[in-house]
This record gives C-alpha cells, structure tokens and sequence, in this order.
C-alpha cells in the first residue's frame, strides 16, 4: 500500500510535467481567441459610432434644408454656384475697359458694377429658362437629378414669377445705359430664350451659348464709347469690339466643351447634342483652334484699342492657361471637366487685371 502511494506521488508531477504544454497552449489559445473577439467587437463599436455620427450629420442638414424654405430658390438661381456668373462677366468687363483705354479715359468702376448686377440677373434669367426647358430631362441626368424643378422642389408658376423678378432687376440696370446698348440689351433676349432648344437641332449649342454668353462685350463698349463719341462714329467705333465678341465666342466655345463632356453619355441615351459629341473622336485640335482663335482676336482687340505692353504679358499668361488646361483635363473625368472649367475664371481675370493696368498706366 505504501509503496503504491509512493509510486502515485512520484508519477503525479510527471503527469503535471507532461501536461504542462498544453495548458500553456489551451491558455495562449483563449487568450488570441480572446483578444480577436475584443478587436472585432471594437471594430463594430467604431463602425456603429461612424454611422451614428453620420445619421446626425445627415439629420442636421435635412433640418437645415427644411429650415430655409428659399434654398429651391437659390439653386434655381444657380446662387450657390457663382463661377459660371463671372464667365458670363468677364466680356462686358473686357469691353468696358477696352474702350476706356479707346477713347484715353479713366475706367468707369461704376459702369463695371452696374454691368455685374445686370449680369447675374440675366445668368439667374438664364438658368430658370433653361431648367424649365430641360425639366424632363434633366431628371434623368446623374448630374441634374437634383435640380428643383426636375425634383418637383419648386412648380413651374413660381420659377416663373422668380424669372420675371430676375428679368426686372436686368431691366432696371439697362434702363440706365444709353439708347444703343438698350437696344443690344432687348436683343440678347433672343439667344437666351433659344439656347435651352439649341441641343435638340444643333451639334453646336456650345456656340449659341457664346453668342449669349459673350454679348455682354458688345454691350459693355457700346455702354462707354457712344456715351462719348458722335452718332455718325459710333458705326466704325464698333470695329474693336466685333474681334472681342468673336473672341469670347472661341473662349465660350472653348470652356463649355469641355464642361459637356460630364454629360456625353447621359446626352447621348437622351438624343440631344452638344459640341462635345462634335468632336469626341478629335478633341485636342479643337480646342487648339478654339484657343487660338480666342487669343488671335483677343490680340487684334488689344492692337486696335492701343493697350500697352503689360496687356500683351497677360495674354501670354493666358495662352499658357489654355496649354494648362489641354494638358491636364482628363475628358473622360466629370470632375476633371469640372475643375478646368471653372479655372477659366483664373484666366478672365488675368485679362482683365492686363486690361486695367494697361489703362492705368497710360
């Protein structure tokens, strides 16, 4: 008996020897198994915090949106995008200072400020007539889904009462212009009104939107130079602004191909058209030509309107924007089409910083 219990005694810590390995694997074992289960519960926490997080963001904004009943307005207006509105400023701001250096005067800063209220009224005007033409269309664009009118947001009564409230503001700031440029204020009504239907008739709507778009050139130099010079000079006069118009056409041309190009394929399903269908298989020496058509006038209008050297620098600034943007747009990119077309207004505005300093130093 005693020498059986010995014999136990001297086995048992073998045993705990032997099985020792194991234990120690069992634990190590729980332990990893432990540690994955808290990792992968700490994952959910964070994902579960994440999405709360992001229901309140989506929540404040949905309140905010319910909050201010004229945000369907503001993007009628195309107000929360003002990019667009200073490519549609650009050209009137041109003219106006191109035939202040014409005629050797100071420039005119409130003609400039009357030129911009004006030219966001017509854009707002624009846009409301655009969207009210596209309304079923737009709807089935990824890009314009969203729109007021194509989301039933606002009824087509009210955008038209905003577009009479947009048409009067443009009205009020054309009265006080002299008679000719009156005259050229009612008939930018047409290109304006037809644009909209341009891309159900034309390849090129890019080049009714320049027509449009540009107008404002030929207003902003009749709005200075027959304000000053007799009638019967006014005819010749015109001769400096006709290269700036066609210039801003080529430039308008330029840019808004490029920005159709977000909207090919949806355009394409839809069987309307654009400029960029035009030349979808040979982009690149299109806008080549557009650019350089835009520089040449734009360079005649400086020899014909005597501006000094620094106007001639910012052109070449300009040109180098135009290499810029070929360079870097990616036509197949939405978002790269995006961001070279509201870079032009870096463009508009280095013409126009030329154009004053060239009239300042004189």
């Amino acid at each position: 008996m005693l020498s059986s219990r010995l014999i136990y005694k001297l086995k048992n810590p073998l045993l705990a020897l032997k099985n020792r390995p194991k234990i120690l694997y069992t634990t190590f074992s729980s332990s990893k198994s432990s540690k994955l289960v808290q990792d992968d519960v700490k994952a959910r926490q964070e994902k579960l915090e994440e999405e709360r997080i992001r229901a309140e963001l989506t929540s404040m904004e949905k309140k905010q949106s319910q909050n201010w009943i004229l945000e369907p307005y503001v993007k009628l207006m195309r107000l929360n995008k003002l990019a667009p509105f200073w490519l549609v400023y650009w050209p009137g701001a041109w003219g106006i200072l191109g035939a202040a250096s014409y005629l050797n005067t100071h420039p005119d800063f409130y003609m400039l400020a009357l030129f911009g209220i004006g030219g966001l009224a017509m854009r707002t005007a624009g846009c409301i007539v655009n969207d009210i033409w596209d309304k079923n269309y737009d709807n089935k664009v990824e890009r314009t889904k969203d729109r007021p009118l194509a989301s039933g947001q606002i009824a087509i009564p009210a955008a038209l009462g905003l577009l009479g409230l947009n048409l009067s503001v443009a009205l009020s700031t054309l009265l006080q212009l002299n008679l000719t440029t009156q005259v050229l204020g009612a008939c930018c009504l047409f290109p304006v009104a037809i644009y909209p239907a341009a891309k159900r008739f034309t390849n090129w709507p890019q080049a009714v939107l320049g027509a449009t778009f540009s107008w404002g050139a030929l207003m902003g130099w009749s709005a200075i130079v027959c304000s000053n010079l007799p009638q019967d000079a006014n005819i010749l006069s015109f001769l400096p602004a006709v290269f700036l118009y066609f210039g801003c056409i080529n430039w308008t041309l330029f840019y808004d191909t490029i920005y159709a190009f977000q909207d090919i394929k949806f355009d394409k399903k839809l069987g309307l058209k654009s400029s960029a269908m035009a030349i979808e298989k040979r982009p690149v020496p299109w806008l080549m030509g557009f650019s350089s058509l835009c520089m040449t006038n734009l360079a005649l209008f400086g020899w014909m309107t005597g501006q000094e050297p620094i106007y001639y620098m910012s052109l070449g600034l300009a040109a180098a924007h135009f290499v810029k943007q070929m360079a870097f747009v990616n036509l197949k990119s939405p978002e790269s089409c995006a961001k070279q077309f509201r870079s032009n207004n870096t463009l508009g505005a280095i013409v126009t910083f030329g154009l004053l300093a060239s009239l300042l130093i004189k």
